[in-house]
């Protein structure tokens, strides 16, 4: 056998390994057994009604319509008490003349593969290639990628991704290249950044990403909640999953608290978000700060707390760590600039 039939061999079962990944993705735990099929049919058939198909999305549950073929229009999931208005746009989104439907190739890649002008980037014309040859060209280059420079020459990443496993395009493309061989993958996600890396030295976890205080609490005990740059209504629209909005009812709590004077909000934000509005202007304390200028105003405030007595000294003591190293940038000792509100 020579290397070009070692390679066609390799190239099979490497489609196939792949092939097979998608045919799982699509089907799952749908392989049922027989004793199974009448709770399939009836899960089918709550799934599949007259209102529509149930599907999820980043903003939530759906009934989708479909006709011909074709996404025509959504309405919220009967269940959902909080839907939001952004999934009226989303047969627009399935079928936006802007997403890329077929496998497409840089012109000058196709033509000179690795060896090509990458000054072109972002500047050169696509052209459609057939599912075979893309896959053809994914294995070449996979490849060429392992033997010429081996692993820590390939990176397995990708970004957002419509919600549920086979839409996955991350996993999809991990699995995809792990079938070939090593690479370097990615740790964190754009939405957090850098706390991922830096919270667990700080404060013992990532924090971001941890249990939070339970809203029952948060109403309970609180009394002055500031949003700093947040915007709850907003955010809670979508999810990394499919969202059931069910957090709107504490909301809703929140208002009425805020409203009869039990709970002081305090938003700190350039602009009147969606959360002051509806927990009313009258009601919620707004400091416009201009954009970029956050942790002067943490500053000013860590000046004030200390200048006056006002911080809790056995907190900092017992809960938190370079205090003493802090100090004197906060009171300008170094740089003769005191961080205090003038």
């Amino acid at each position: 056998m020579n290397n070009n039939d070692l390679f066609q061999a390799s190239r099979r079962r490497f489609l196939a390994q792949l092939g097979g990944l998608t045919v799982a993705g699509m089907l799952g735990p749908s392989l049922l057994t027989p004793r199974r099929a009448t709770a399939a049919q009836a899960a089918t058939e709550a799934v599949i009604s007259k209102e529509g198909i149930l599907t999820g999305s980043h903003w939530g549950a759906i009934r989708a319509t479909v006709k011909d073929g074709r996404f025509v229009a959504a309405k919220p999931f009967e269940l959902d008490k909080y839907p939001s208005k952004m999934i009226a746009g989303l047969p627009d989104h399935v079928h936006n003349a802007a997403r890329i439907r077929y496998p497409m190739v840089r012109v000058d890649w196709l033509r000179k593969r690795h060896l090509s002008d990458t000054s072109q980037r972002g500047d050169n014309r696509f052209v459609r290639v057939s599912w075979d040859e893309a896959l053809d060209m994914f294995y070449e280059e996979l490849e060429r990628v392992q033997k010429t420079h081996g692993p820590s020459a390939l990176l397995t990443a990708s970004g957002w991704q419509s919600t549920g496993m086979f839409h996955n395009a991350s996993g999809m493309l991990a699995k995809a290249i792990a079938l070939h061989g090593n690479s370097v993958g990615t740790g964190g996600d754009y939405s957090t950044g850098a706390a991922q890396v830096i919270l667990p030295r700080v404060v013992g976890s990532m924090e971001v990403y941890e249990q939070q205080t339970s809203w029952p609490l948060v109403l309970q005990n609180s009394k002055t909640i500031v949003l700093w740059g947040s915007d709850l209504l907003k955010n809670q629209q979508a999810n990394w999953w499919c969202p059931d909005h069910d957090v709107y009812e504490y909301y809703a709590q929140l208002k009425a608290k805020v409203a009869a004077g039990e709970i002081e909000v305090i938003s700190i934000d350039p602009v009147v978000t969606s959360t002051h509005e509806y927990l009313g202007r009258e009601h919620v304390k707004h400091i416009a700060v201009n954009p970029q200028t956050d942790v002067p105003l943490q500053l000013a405030l860590a000046y004030t707390l200390y200048s006056e007595n006002l911080y809790d000294k056995n907190f900092l003591a017992n809960y938190c760590v370079g205090f003493e190293q802090f100090l004197p940038y906060l009171l300008g000792e170094k740089d003769g600039q005191p961080k205090d509100a003038a």
